[in-house]
């Protein structure tokens, strides 16, 4: 039920609340931008333990509301089924405001809560709502404090959070002000934990706190090997976009090759956009796999190009939005693409590639490449204001034809619709 950027007035308020007594489960509700009252969300609170999603994305959640949902939930908790609580830019701030959202935790079986871009939550709202949650809170897999304000000194209260939710699978702390010392302990308390992905994009972590990373990275990586892949703690992926990372440093970090790059996304796989350059990528290509979504350009193809030719392992690469025109795609081919003999899976949709670079990449494709199954071109001008009686449009034809041993070829957005009636070969 999708009621999002809905001014609700009281009366609709009742109305709804009426249709969701009627049902016994309701899978998913969004109220996202609603100008939501706290009294609204009150005379809500009844039927909301029985969503399963729950978005109240962009409303003003005041802690009176909280408590009537927690107090719902707790009295009726055999048959709570909501999984899900979205209340992203929710104005939550404080310790009141935590402590309610605890009492929720406690009184349903949630698995993923987001409370992204409440900017006024804070080190007191962090160390509130680790105090206050119960102990062993095994629902949680997934929590998102990112953008909440989150300031130097709130190493403490991460440690306890992370330690009561056992089963936490992924914990997004992007757009916060963490220091290095904030990391350094949280990543002690990950050494033996669960968790998987951790996002710390866009903090003020700079190389002082590399050793922490990479010794966390290689203790789970060694318990996961030494314990044959049953550890607790398996390989996790630690995301450090936008930090302050210097190039040195991650060339560092490259060298020690801590991951295993035989298939993408399996072992620990260290993903940094700092102040890079083409060294620097040449390296991370090389030893961390292949997502350079939103990361490389026309420069760096040269480089990537070759590692794909002498990497024996890579199967997938992915070069969505990295602004690719065709130039970049000649590079890549003659650093090495088509002499690759592992690749799978190919990815460049989101760029700038017009015919002639589209053409350079099925000459590659039908010349090389034996392995390769899946190729993504869409969301890219090949086909604008293309003639279709010029040689490049026929040799572009004679290529596809000659491509039938991909699974998938994905053209959508491409422009091709408007020459042969579809958008997807």
């Amino acid at each position: 039920m999708d009621v999002s950027h809905t001014i609700l007035e009281d009366v609709d308020i009742l109305a709804l609340s009426h249709i969701l007594k009627q049902l016994p489960v309701v899978q998913k509700v969004d109220l996202s931008s609603c100008q939501l009252s706290g009294t609204q969300l009150s005379t809500l609170s009844p039927v909301l333990p029985r969503v399963v999603d729950l978005v109240l994305f962009s409303n003003s959640v005041d802690s009176p509301a909280m408590d009537d949902l927690a107090a719902v939930c707790s009295e009726s908790r055999p048959s709570v089924h909501m999984q899900k609580l979205n209340l992203s830019l929710c104005s939550m701030y404080g310790e009141v405001a935590a402590k309610s959202l605890a009492s929720v935790v406690a009184s349903t079986h949630l698995g993923h809560l987001d409370l992204t871009g409440n900017t006024r939550f804070g080190n007191q709202g962090l160390a509130s709502l680790a105090a206050a949650l119960p102990e062993e809170c095994s629902s949680v897999t997934w929590l998102s404090v990112a953008n909440c304000g989150l300031q130097p000194g709130c190493a403490v209260a991460l440690g306890q959070l992370v330690n009561k939710l056992p089963k936490l699978d992924e914990l997004h702390l992007e757009y916060n002000c963490l220091a290095n010392s904030d990391v350094e302990n949280l990543l002690e308390e990950l050494s033996s934990r669960h968790l998987r992905h951790l996002h710390l994009d866009n903090n003020h972590l700079d190389d002082g706190v590399v050793d922490s990373l990479c010794e966390c990275l290689s203790v789970r990586q060694s318990l996961f090997r030494t314990s044959g892949g049953t550890s607790p703690a398996p390989p996790c992926f630690i995301y450090i976009h936008g930090n302050r990372m210097s190039e040195a440093v991650l060339d560092s970090i490259a060298r020690q090759r801590l991951c295993s790059n035989d298939r993408v996304y399996q072992g620990a796989r260290y993903v940094a956009q700092n102040r890079v350059h083409e060294r620097s990528v040449s390296s991370l290509v090389q030893n961390y796999g292949g997502n350079f979504h939103n990361f490389a350009s026309n420069s760096m193809m040269s480089s990537v190009g070759g590692y794909l030719r002498d990497d024996s392992h890579l199967v997938y690469i992915d070069l969505d939005g990295c602004h690719i025109s065709d130039d970049g795609i000649r590079m890549l081919n003659n650093g090495g693409l088509r002499h690759n003999k592992c690749l799978q899976y190919l990815s460049v949709s989101n760029n700038c590639i017009h015919l002639l670079g589209f053409v350079t990449l099925l000459e590659a494709i039908v010349t090389g490449l034996p392995a390769l199954r899946a190729v993504a071109v869409n969301d890219n001008p090949v086909f604008d204001n293309v003639e279709m009686s010029g040689a490049l449009y026929t040799s572009c034809l004679q290529l596809l034809g000659q491509c039938s041993r991909l699974i998938l070829l994905y053209l959508a957005a491409t422009g091709l619709s408007d020459h042969v009636g579809s958008d997807i070969v």
